[in-house]
């Protein structure tokens, strides 16, 4: 029986199944020493009077789990406050930040009604080594936003020691995927882009 085990071990590492025998490390995000913002660009006729926005997220966590055998079986769960989510752009009036903070939140996220936003991976695609310590591959996961669940992937540059792990990437969203209604105005002469980008620095210690 005992050498019976020992087979089924080996066949299990062999073909990259996980076994209890395995460990592994987990990172913790702090969000301090991270940054996650969304870049929204402008449209419409008039957008020569508009302005593009940069949204900055204030409040998230999350942690990566890689075991020993490397960042190719390693997960990423991220969980972001939808209230959080803040108008960082530097050219409009306070008064007109207001306003776009309001509109973001009750028109656009309906953050009252989905107050969280989550991603959760699911595999690691394209996995080069282009460093000692760093690695570029392409992360698939399922992201919940407004209500709704997606399946995404988007590149990312890694860079990880024993106690510190940093992951650099962005992602294009387009906001009706996910039941959005891009913000419009003045009989849709202002407006959004359907197209967003989200980007994020992320560090995370042991």
């Amino acid at each position: 029986m005992k050498f019976t085990l020992t087979i089924l071990i080996a066949i299990a590492m062999l073909c990259g199944w996980p076994v209890a025998t395995q460990k592994t490390r987990t990172y913790t995000i702090v969000a301090g020493e991270s940054s996650f913002w969304v870049f929204v660009p402008k449209a419409g006729l008039l957008s020569g009077f508009a302005h593009d926005h940069e949204i900055g997220v204030k409040s998230f966590t999350g942690k990566i789990v890689v075991p020993e055998a490397g960042a190719s079986n390693g997960s990423l769960e991220l969980n972001v406050d939808a209230t959080s989510l803040a108008v960082l752009d530097k050219k409009p009036s306070e008064d007109d930040k207001k306003k776009i903070y309001n509109s973001m939140h009750t028109e656009v996220l309906e953050s009252a009604k989905y107050p969280k936003i989550n991603f959760k991976s699911v595999s690691v695609n394209d996995l080069k080594q282009t460093g000692s310590d760093a690695y570029n591959f392409t992360l698939n996961g399922d992201l919940t936003l407004h209500g709704v669940t997606k399946r995404i992937a988007f590149p990312v540059s890694l860079t990880i020691n024993a106690q510190e792990l940093r992951a650099i990437g962005k992602y294009t969203l387009r906001q009706t995927d996910f039941g959005f209604k891009p913000y419009s105005a003045a009989g849709g002469t202002i407006k959004v882009k359907n197209e967003i980008t989200v980007n994020f620095n992320i560090v995370a210690k042991t």
